[in-house]
C-alpha cells in the first residue's frame, strides 16, 4: 500500500530520498538530456552520477533523443554482469527538457527492471498531472502500435503494484538497520513518485510530495530532522487541502491546461514556418502534449550554444542549449552529446500569448541570420 509524504516540492523529494536511501558513493543513473539541476543534488549527497543507455547512443536512425535504451540496460545487468545503481532518477511524463512521455510498456519494463535488481527507481512526475489531448492534426499516425494511448498513463509508484506478481517478494521491507552498520550494501527495489503543486498552483507554493511503499515514508519519518519538527509544511499543506476539497485546484488546473495548450499549439505553429528546425518534442509514444516545454532540433553544424551566444547578443532572444541539460561532458564518439548539442529547449509557459508570439518570430529570424552568417 503507498502512502504520501509531505515536501517542500520535488528538489526537497529529492534529497529527502538521496539522504534516508542511498549512501556516499552509491551510483544514479540518470537520462540523458536531464533535468539540469537534479544531478547537483545527486552529486551533494555523494552520489556517482552517470547516464542511462540511451537510443541516442546509436548511430542508426532508431537513436532519438531522450528514448532510454531499455534492451541495452537489461543486457548490461543481466548478460555483461554490470552492478544495477542504487537509484535511477526518470522524467516519465512530458520531459523536462525533451517534452516526451514513456509509453506504459517502456514504464512497465523500466519498473519491473528496477524491482528485479533492487533498484529505487524515482520519476520526477511535476508535470504528470499538467496535460491535454493532442488535436487530431498533431497525433502521430502510429494508430496499429498497441504501445501508442491517448489515456493518461499511470503514476510510476502505481507499477509496484502492477509488476509485483513477476516480483513477488521485491516489496517487502529490506531487514536492514542503517544506524548500526552504514556500509551494508542495502538494495530497494520500489518505484517512486515525486511531484509538486509548483507547476499545477502557484511557483511560490513550495510544496510537493513524495508516493512511496510504506517502508519508504518510514524512512522519511524516522530521518532526523523530520522526527524532530514532527513533518513538513503544516500551513500550507493545509492551505493546499481546502483548495484540494473544495476543487478549487480542479477548477485552475482546468483553465491552465487550456491555456497552456493553446500556448503550445501557437509556438509550435510558428517554429513550422521554419522547415530547418525540427519540433522533437512531438516525437512521443503517447498521444497526448503537456508540461512547459518544447525541444528543437537544428541541422547539422549548428551548434545550440553558439546559436545561444548570437541569439542574445545580436537579438536579445534566451532559450536553453542542449548542453545545459547534458550533466556529462562531450567525449569523442560521444553520439548522444553531439546530438543533444544541436537541440534546445523552449518554454512556453512563462511568457503570455503575445509576448511569446514576438519571441518565437525573434527567435526563427535569429536562426535565419545565424546560419547565413556561418
Amino acid at each position: 500500500e503507498n502512502e504520501l509524504f509531505i515536501t517542500n516540492g520535488v528538489s526537497h523529494g529529492l534529497e529527502l530520498l538521496c539522504a534516508t536511501c542511498t549512501q556516499p558513493g552509491d551510483e544514479v543513473w540518470v537520462e540523458r538530456p536531464t533535468y539540469f539541476l537534479a544531478p547537483k543534488i545527486f552529486e551533494s549527497n555523494g552520489l556517482i552520477v552517470k547516464s542511462l543507455p540511451m537510443m541516442s547512443d546509436r548511430l542508426d536512425e532508431s537513436g532519438d533523443i531522450g528514448r532510454i535504451d531499455i534492451d541495452r540496460l537489461i543486457d548490461m545487468v543481466e548478460e555483461q554482469g554490470l552492478l544495477a545503481p542504487k537509484m535511477i532518477y526518470v522524467i516519465p511524463s512530458y520531459h523536462n527538457p525533451t517534452g516526451r512521455s514513456m509509453s506504459l510498456i517502456e514504464r512497465g519494463r523500466l519498473a519491473s527492471f528496477s524491482l528485479k535488481h533492487g533498484v529505487l527507481l524515482v520519476a520526477d512526475e511535476v508535470y504528470h498531472l499538467l496535460d491535454w489531448e493532442q488535436k487530431s492534426g498533431e497525433e502521430a499516425k502510429l494508430d496499429n502500435n498497441t504501445d501508442v494511448t491517448s489515456r493518461r498513463p499511470a503514476g510510476i509508484v502505481h507499477f509496484n503494484e502492477i509488476c509485483n506478481e513477476a516480483n513477488e517478494s521485491a516489496l517487502d521491507p529490506p531487514n536492514v538497520n542503517r544506524g548500526s552498520d552504514t556500509t551494508i550494501d542495502e538494495r530497494i527495489g520500489c518505484c517512486v513518485s515525486v511531484s509538486s503543486f509548483t507547476k499545477i498552483w502557484a511557483p511560490g507554493i513550495r510544496l510537493g510530495w513524495i508516493d512511496a511503499p510504506y517502508f519508504i515514508i518510514q524512512r522519511l519519518e524516522n530521518y532526523g530532522y523530520i522526527d524532530s519538527q514532527g513533518g513538513v509544511a503544516p500551513l500550507m499543506g493545509r492551505v493546499m487541502t481546502h483548495a484540494i476539497e473544495s476543487c478549487l485546484l480542479d477548477c485552475y488546473l482546468d483553465k491552465l491546461k487550456l491555456e497552456y495548450a493553446e500556448r503550445h499549439e501557437l509556438v509550435c505553429n510558428l517554429l513550422k514556418e521554419e522547415p530547418r528546425i525540427a519540433i522533437l518534442s512531438q516525437n512521443s509514444p503517447v498521444k497526448r502534449q503537456g508540461g512547459y516545454f518544447i525541444w528543437v532540433g537544428f541541422p547539422p553544424g549548428v551548434n545550440s550554444d553558439d546559436f545561444l551566444s548570437y541569439s542574445l547578443e545580436s537579438f536579445g532572444v534566451r532559450f536553453m542549449s542542449g548542453s545545459r541539460t547534458d550533466p556529462f561532458p562531450l567525449m569523442e564518439g560521444d553520439v548522444s552529446g553531439v546530438s543533444i548539442r544541436s537541440c534546445a529547449r523552449i518554454c512556453f509557459a512563462d511568457l503570455d500569448r503575445e509576448e511569446l508570439v514576438k519571441g518565437t518570430l525573434a527567435f526563427l529570424e535569429a536562426f535565419r541570420a545565424f546560419t547565413k552568417s556561418t
